[in-house]
């Protein structure tokens, strides 16, 4: 029978002796780890019970972070719609016909939050409306802006009252809702909605919206913007046409009205190099209004027909002329205006343009207005039939403005206007010679003044109702 002999030399056993002696040693420090960490959890479970230390002050300290946390999200939010002050007051500055019986209503930022309210020209309160985009879109996949951790990273952008009182806005790319005059919620849209809100003859209402693919997936969508070797996003303009209850009656494609009108140029002349490799502009053309020629004012534009729609593109200097039909193009021009917003079609026969005349560089790093950057906002209007233009208000001395992004004009019957400047918080009423009849500043502190991104005259006359007290 074979046996295996185990032996250990001297040089082994002279290595592993010390190994041997010291594992008491390790064996304790490991129990005396354990032990600590089991009183400490022990003791934390009764701290936390008995409220003994440090257990309140663990409290105190997250507590305090965590309202500092929520208070600077909550503050970060509100100076989102805050823009420095240019020194130029607080509410009605300027009221030279304060009998007449008209109303105005105004839509952004006020007492810290979303809102509407309309005002008499003295200042004084009419209605208001609180716009919180969690109330009136409470559950998550419900929004059309799902990704919003709190209601006040979106605003309103584009609204109108109805005689009844009742409140038709959006919240920029976020949604549509109506509202009656006591706040209830009568129906909302859930679409990527923004910027305008018009009244439609045909009835209903006409605004603006946004379709969103994927480029690679849809590749014969929009060429040359769509390619398959990228997954970008591809952000689609286009009209919506609602009826009174909110339904979308139609859907028509901007960027497809212009392209199909043999207008492929307008969409690619920007000096981009398109390739296959990616998407190089997501955002095909920016649409910031449309509005619908009536038909009271038909007969004054030989070239086009009542129900013809004027669009705006502010990425493209573009305006345009559709005959919602058929969809065809019948007028544009790019330019003179630059980043332009709001067309109106004018009883005159010409088209009155919201000039913003300024790039992003005149805001600083946090997008807030220079206050040294040049106010050259104006408000310019053209003959669509011979292409002249001219500047009927601003770029003069007591008319200066400057609203880098987003402002309003609306026409008014006496041939005056209704400005809306965004940026500094500030609605004005000029007659027809350029003379400010009203104006009107929301001051938020010394330091800033609260966005305002429209403004709606109506006659008191226009209203089939009461402003009855709301029940709360």
């Amino acid at each position: 029978m074979l046996g295996v002999e185990c032996r250990v030399t001297e040089f082994e056993e002279q290595t592993m002796k010390p190994a041997f002696e010291k594992l008491p040693e390790r064996l304790f420090r490991v129990c005396l780890v354990v032990s600590v960490i089991c009183v400490s959890v022990l003791y934390g479970m009764f701290a936390q019970k008995k409220n003994w230390p440090p257990a309140p002050q663990f409290r105190t300290a997250y507590n305090v972070l965590f309202v500092y946390e929520a208070l600077s999200r909550k503050a970060r939010a509100y100076r989102q719609h805050l823009q420095p002050s240019r020194g130029q007051g607080d509410g009605v500055m300027v009221n030279e016909h304060p009998d007449r019986q008209d109303a105005i209503l105004l839509m952004g930022y006020f007492e810290g939050e979303n809102q509407a309210r309309l005002v008499k020209r003295d200042g004084s309160v009419i209605r208001k409306w609180t716009l919180d985009y969690f109330q009136h879109y409470p559950d998550v996949q419900d929004r059309p802006c799902a990704h919003l951790t709190a209601p006040l990273l979106t605003d309103v952008h584009g609204a109108l009252l109805t005689p009844k009182g009742e409140l038709v806005f959006n919240y920029e790319y976020c949604g549509t809702v109506k509202l009656d005059q006591c706040s209830n919620l009568l129906w909302r849209l859930d679409e990527k909605t923004h910027h305008s809100m018009v009244a439609s003859e045909t009835g209903g209402y006409l605004t603006l919206g946004r379709n969103v693919w994927n480029a690679a997936e849809v590749v014969d969508r929009f060429p040359p913007f769509s390619t398959p070797a990228t997954n970008d996003l591809i952000w689609e303009d286009v009209v919506l046409r609602l009826d009174d209850n909110g339904q979308v009656l139609e859907r028509v494609s901007i960027p497809g009205m212009i392209m199909d009108s043999g207008l492929t140029a307008l969409l690619t002349a920007n000096n981009e190099e398109i390739t296959s490799a990616k998407v190089v502009r997501n955002e095909l053309l920016h649409s910031n209004k449309i509005d619908e020629l009536p038909s009271e004012l038909a007969e004054q534009f030989p070239i086009f027909n009542a129900g013809d729609w004027v669009i705006s593109m502010r990425g493209l200097n573009l305006v345009i002329v559709v005959d919602p039909a058929s969809r065809v193009v019948k007028w544009h021009q790019t330019g003179p205006w630059i980043r332009q917003h709001d067309p109106e079609f004018r009883p005159d026969g010409k088209i009155s343009i919201f000039n913003n005349n300024a790039y992003l560089t005149s805001y600083d790093k946090h997008k807030k207005t220079r206050l040294a950057a040049p106010r050259d906002t104006n408000i310019v209007i053209i003959d669509p039939v011979t292409r002249e233009t001219e500047v009927v208000f601003g770029n003069k001395p007591g008319q200066e403005m400057l609203s880098v992004i987003r402002g309003q004009h609306e026409v008014l019957e006496d041939g005056g206007l209704l400005i809306t400047e965004f940026d500094a918080g500030r609605v004005l009423e000029v007659d027809g010679a350029g003379n400010v009849t009203w104006e009107y500043i929301n001051k938020y502190d010394a330091e800033f003044v609260g966005e305002i991104t429209n403004a709606k005259l109506y006659p008191l006359s226009y209203f089939e109702t009461d402003w009855k007290e709301c029940m709360q």
